[in-house]
């Protein structure tokens, strides 16, 4: 039976999220560091002689616009529900990649994550930016700059060795809480056009750290991206109330006593998975004291390949 088969993995905004999603992007650049993540969606195209439409409405959206019929389309993902991780993107980035590959069609990394965003904005009514789809397209680490509907992209060429250094010290702790982003993103979106001076001081705040974070990450000391994180995540919760909860800031007074540098929801907030970067010889104690509060860790590393497709 001819099959395809692909793989995305979904990501880790440390910083500058929000900054791509209209209409701040609109009027100002906005930048966003995030790192592919190995936490994957796969998807399986078979063929199948007079196959039913499919009733997932991703799956038949992007059937209709890449205009592949007669297949069989299996979803599966590693991502707890209501993540945080940008598991629409990496579901997004997968089945485009997967239904273009079988129907022979030659699409760049570019085209697939932006594919893959249309789809979710137009046909499925999901408000969102754009770094899901890049980070689950590309892979690795990336600097993404966003003006309209133009992305730069600068792959950030982090050593092995600083890698190895960053991912022996990040922590990814799944809350037990899903949230549903779009409601979130409409909230804060709302504020946007209210021309809000809190939430417009707060997103210049969060591209401000984003330069920032960049420079550290590549140069700097990794100890710096701890305070780099917190400012971020001040400035995030100050975009709306529904970013965080009692249950969120409650993981956050312990990581930060337990050996936590710093720290940010991932996402949009609101729930789903947090990210922690902990001091040096510091990470198992870290990990403990978050399972010990019912979070479940996420065991997976930093991908550096992006999209694959068999």
């Amino acid at each position: 039976m001819n099959q395809t088969i692909a793989f995305a993995p979904t990501r880790i905004d440390f910083v500058g999220g929000w900054t791509d999603v209209q209409p701040f992007c609109d009027e100002q650049a906005g930048l966003v560091v995030n790192a592919a993540f190995g936490v994957r969606t796969r998807v399986v195209v078979r063929e199948m002689p007079n196959a039913r439409e499919h009733a997932d409405p991703f799956i038949h959206a992007a059937c209709r616009r890449l205009e592949v019929k007669n297949v069989l389309v299996e979803l599966t993902s590693d991502a707890p529900l209501g993540s945080g991780l940008g598991g629409s993107g990496a579901v997004g980035v997968a089945l485009v990649g997967a239904l273009a590959a079988h129907a022979g069609k030659h699409f760049s990394r570019r085209d697939i994550a932006e594919l893959a965003h249309d789809i979710e904005v137009r046909d499925l009514g999901i408000i969102g930016g754009k770094q899901d789809q890049y980070a689950a397209a590309f892979g690795g680490f990336l600097a993404l700059t966003f003006l309209g509907d133009t992305v730069e992209i600068e792959q950030l060429a982090l050593d092995e060795h600083r890698v190895r250094e960053l991912q022996a010290r990040s922590v990814v702790v799944y809350t037990g809480q899903s949230r549903v982003s779009g409601d979130i993103h409409a909230r804060v979106q709302e504020a946007f056009r209210a021309r809000n001076p809190d939430t417009w001081n707060a997103l210049k705040t969060i591209r401000r750290v984003a330069r920032e974070f960049c420079h550290e990450l590549e140069n700097g000391s990794l100890d710096a991206l701890g305070e780099l994180l917190n400012e971020n995540w001040d400035a995030q919760k100050r975009l709306h109330v529904s970013t965080t909860n009692e249950r969120v800031d409650e993981f956050f007074r312990a990581a930060l006593h337990a050996g936590a540098l710093g720290g940010k929801a991932l996402g949009a907030g609101g729930g789903g998975c947090l990210y922690f970067l902990a001091r040096e010889g510091e990470t198992e104690r870290l990990r403990q004291v978050l399972r010990n509060m019912g979070g479940e860790i996420l065991e997976a590393e930093f991908d550096l390949g992006g999209l694959r497709i068999l």
